[in-house]
């Protein structure tokens, strides 16, 4: 959301999402105001399916398949998350061990059957001294892995590289294959059935929005788990719902009321009779909001 270039709400800004001063001035408009939501329409496309992956409880995604971390494991190694008009900039540790978990990979079955693991349709674009962009074909859309280092892990990056064919079971010899895809140049068939996934909807934009301010419920700490689950309401996809840090009221004046808020979102509180669920609109999109409570938030 634009907003004043005065030295308050930059720190403001700074604290809340935990990026550093050169992405702050990296997403500077000429008129001196900071422009959180500056992705295009497929860049948007892009972050939603990020979020929904991110977001989504351990192993329940139908692509969260990788061996070893999950997909809500992986925000244990983020620093910041930082929004351009052609990528999303993430900050990590670990960038080539977080590349392994989100480049796509097919696992093919002695009845000739598969399963995706990993993005669909996404491909390792560029490799840099401390970065790795990964674009995904479908939607244009990118995602920069900075390493906080001096410079790429080696070994990680060549578990990354490794084209071989890996049989995980040592007992009953090719009982299942997992292949690596992310050298093919356009979409596999079996990658290519996962488009709704992508597909814009309504949607889009909020869920885009809330990957791009993921840091809200991510400040650090292994308490941080947030996640999403079925909403009770027609018109939402998901409830957010986490268990530590801000109650749900904080986060809301945050994406309403604060510098870092979504433009045009309007907040419903839960009701009080009730463990209601709190809402959060934008436009036709909605999605649920279920915090702590203000009494869990003070004994934590």
């Amino acid at each position: 959301m634009p907003f004043s270039n005065d030295k308050t709400r930059l720190a403001t800004v700074r604290g809340l999402l935990g990026l550093p001063d050169r992405d702050l001035r990296s997403i500077r408009r000429p008129c001196g105001r900071l422009e959180l939501d500056l992705a295009h329409p497929g860049q948007q496309a892009f972050q939603a399916l990020l979020f929904d992956c991110f977001f989504s409880p351990v192993r329940e995604h139908p692509f969260d398949r990788s061996r070893g971390r999950s997909f809500a494991d992986l925000e244990t190694y983020f620093d910041s998350v930082s929004p351009r008009a052609d990528r999303l900039i993430i900050r990590t540790n670990t960038a080539a061990r977080v590349a392994q978990h989100l480049m796509p990979t097919t696992r093919e079955f002695t009845d000739g059957s598969l399963e995706l693991s990993g993005l669909p349709g996404v491909r390792l674009a560029e490799i840099g001294k401390r970065h790795l962009l990964l674009r995904h074909l479908p939607t244009g859309g990118q995602i920069e892995l900075r390493d906080t280092r001096s410079g790429l892990d080696v070994n990680d990056l060549d578990l990354l590289m490794d084209d071989a064919a890996i049989d995980t079971d040592d007992h009953e010899p090719a009982a299942w294959i997992y292949r690596r895809v992310w050298r093919e140049h356009g979409l596999t068939p079996s990658e290519a059935t996962a488009s709704p996934h992508w597909a814009p909807t309504a949607h889009t934009p909020l869920h885009s929005a809330l990957m791009i301010r993921a840091y809200l419920w991510w400040p650090g700490g292994y308490k941080r788990r947030s996640s999403t689950t079925p909403a009770r309401r027609a018109n939402a996809r998901h409830c957010l719902t986490w268990g530590h840090g801000r109650t749900t009221d904080d986060i809301a004046q945050l994406l309403t009321r604060s510098p870092v808020a979504i433009r045009g979102t309007v907040y419903t509180p839960p009701s009080t009779c009730l463990r209601d669920r709190a809402l959060l609109r934008l436009n036709d999109a909605a999605i649920e909001l279920d915090g702590p409570l203000p009494e869990m938030t003070a004994l934590a």
